[in-house]
């Protein structure tokens, strides 16, 4: 019995690390300025589990120790789920931000369980209180609460905002609402505080299905980007005629799109996929509401019917939808960096005319994702 409680203790913080290493190793050094956050705050979570389940394992033996970690352990509790919910949000997004005054909340608890332990430790009857129920009562009633008020808090959020978007666009919400399905699970487990062998082995088996539910959608949402970085970059030569090229500088046999039937004499120069990324890197020319397919081809030089195909050949949608993925991004980008302005303020920055016509573009852009 004593070894399957450890075989069980374990099960979470192995689920933790394998899902976060597997993530850690598809998107290290290929992450976008929108996922970065994303990633970053999945590997907190990861990580403070672990630190936790570790914590949990090497003082099982040793209730000194263990009485010592308690504010610790506390902390590490509140943070993770903190830390879930901040994860969550950045795929429920509104125009209420995520609140950082959640991590404050969470630190506070860590120290005032550590002065209330400390006070307690310095009282006449410390060592003669029951350190072990001292110890599971108060995971356990931190643990309730936590993640009683984390869960309420995950179903009021997808609540509001499947509220704001259309029907259509819930299907891809159906990851999310797994989660929440497995988070009610193991909130009413927790709850029940059930110490039967069966009861635990569910609990634990619940958070690990959250886990891999997490990191395989997480996954499937990386194949879905429409602007990857490939092993190969298209150009489009002067006559027209799209071709595929590896980056080592090797010609590959793809020919993406021959050449048109009337070629433009007055169009020598040649356009490639790294030059149209750079452009709109670097000068974001996209922020100007009035940017349109005219402003690239007189910013190239090239001929307008073959930089509108090269565009759909190379990304898979027209012009006007790639300008406005590059502003969607934006405004990602400006949401992390420009706290203090509102929504509709950060959408007229990233170049969109208003706010109607950021919700049409974010809406549309998901139709795509979905075919």
């Amino acid at each position: 019995m004593e070894l399957l409680k450890y075989i069980l203790i374990s099960i979470p913080m192995i689920s933790s690390m394998t899902c976060g290493s597997m993530l850690l190793v598809v998107f290290y050094k290929n992450l976008s300025v929108a996922e970065t956050p994303i990633l970053r705050t999945l590997g907190g979570y990861y990580g403070v589990l672990i630190v936790l389940w570790f914590i949990d394992n090497l003082t099982q033996k040793t209730q000194a120790i263990r009485i010592s970690l308690l504010p610790i352990m506390l902390l590490l509790v509140c943070l993770s789920q903190v830390l879930f919910y901040h994860f969550v949000s950045f795929f429920t997004p509104m125009k209420k931000k995520f609140n950082y005054y959640h991590y404050i909340q969470a630190i506070f608890l860590g120290i005032m369980s550590y002065v209330f332990l400390y006070v307690l430790s310095r009282t006449e009857g410390f060592h003669t209180l029951d350190h072990q129920f001292l110890l599971s009562k108060s995971l356990s009633t931190c643990m309730g609460i936590c993640i009683t008020y984390y869960t309420f808090l995950f179903w009021i959020r997808v609540y509001k905002y499947q509220r704001g978007i259309e029907h259509s666009g819930k299907k891809k919400l159906s990851w999310i609402h797994l989660l929440l399905l497995g988070k009610t699970v193991f909130s009413v487990l927790i709850l029940s505080n059930n110490k039967s062998v069966w009861v635990y082995t569910l609990t634990v088996l619940t958070m690990s299905f959250q886990h891999i539910v997490l990191t395989f959608n997480l996954l499937q949402e990386k194949k879905r980007i429409k602007i990857p970085q490939s092993y190969k970059t298209n150009i489009l030569l002067s006559s027209g005629q799209i071709i595929s090229v590896d980056q080592t500088g090797t010609q590959s046999n793809d020919v993406l799109e021959s050449s048109f039937v009337h070629a433009n004499d007055n169009a020598n120069n040649l356009l490639t996929q790294r030059d149209i990324v750079a452009y709109f890197t670097q000068s974001k020319p996209y922020t100007d509401k009035n940017f349109r397919l005219e402003t690239i081809v007189n910013h190239f030089g090239v001929n307008r019917t073959y930089v509108s195909k090269f565009i759909n050949v190379t990304y898979h949608c027209n012009v006007s939808q790639f300008i406005n993925s590059w502003r969607i991004k934006e405004v990602e980008y400006l949401q992390k960096t420009d706290k203090e302005s509102n929504l509709e303020h950060l959408v007229v920055q990233a170049g969109f005319s208003d706010y109607r016509h950021y919700v049409r573009a974010v809406k549309n852009a998901e139709k795509r994702q979905r075919f």
